[in-house]
């Protein structure tokens, strides 16, 4: 009996450790999964903190994800994420504008053309503490690197100002199937930054498995994601944008 007791404490010690998993990845697993984001974005950003409220463009995005499940207890999980982010605009150039030492003198018959560039890779080192086909908890640390830029021109002058700015974050992970028909929610995301730039980027999804196999399982999801971003003196910059609407994606699982 105290042999059978002893066996059953350390199995349940094993299931605390090692993350419950639906399939391979009890053992070893690559997840690999693409994203179109129909963003609508808003947002200001200047060389002062009282910054200009620009008009932006409504624009496509995708973010390509890979990460690597394993069985190793007490090692983090680890996912790459990239981001190609960008906006464009322009207005009227009926106004003087001053950035920085870049002054933009009134012209009637012109416009101020401007763009951002926050595209950026997201590095996650996180852990399973639940990962099957009916709950799924995923939680860990981050750091998003921006590698964008600013722009403005009238065609004659132009102010540019690059962004590299790395940002710590939390990672979270929260998801939920319906037994037996392939469907699940799912909540994720960077919902806490760190430092003295706020940041969070955040989703919520439905969820179809239309693949179910021993080596390969197939996902595909809608849902709708919001991404602020407010750079407190980074690069000498002021930023405060918004960026949410409906994505959909596809992923596969090894």
């Amino acid at each position: 009996m105290k042999a059978k007791h002893i066996l059953t404490t350390a199995a349940l010690a094993a299931m605390l450790v090692v993350p419950v998993s639906g399939h391979a990845d009890l053992l070893f697993g690559v997840h690999g999964e693409v994203q179109y984001w129909q963003a609508e974005n808003s947002g200001s950003f200047s060389q002062n903190p009282n910054p200009f409220s620009w008009g932006w463009d409504d624009e496509g995005a995708t973010r390509v994800s890979l990460s690597l499940n394993h069985f190793v207890p007490f090692v983090p999980n680890v996912m790459i994420q990239k981001q190609w982010l960008e906006s464009s605009g322009s207005t009227p150039h009926d106004f003087d504008l001053g950035i920085g030492n870049t002054v933009f003198q009134a012209n009637a018959n012109g416009s101020l053309q401007y763009n951002w560039d926050l595209a950026h890779d997201t590095y996650t080192l996180y852990y399973r503490f639940f990962d099957n086909s009916l709950v799924g908890f995923h939680f860990g640390v981050a750091a998003k690197r921006f590698t964008g830029e600013m722009e403005v021109t009238d065609g004659n002058t132009a102010f540019r100002s690059p962004i590299d700015e790395t940002v710590p974050m939390a990672y979270l992970r929260l998801n939920a199937g319906l037994p037996f028909t392939g469907l699940s929610v799912r909540a994720q995301g960077y919902p806490v930054s760190v430092g003295d730039h706020e940041v969070y980027d955040v989703e919520a999804s439905l969820r179809y498995e239309f693949l179910d196999s021993l080596v390969l399982d197939g996902a595909i999801q809608i849902g709708y994601r919001v991404f602020n971003v407010a750079f407190e003196d980074a690069s000498g910059l002021y930023t405060d944008f918004e960026m949410k609407g409906p994505f959909a994606s596809i992923s596969l699982h090894f």
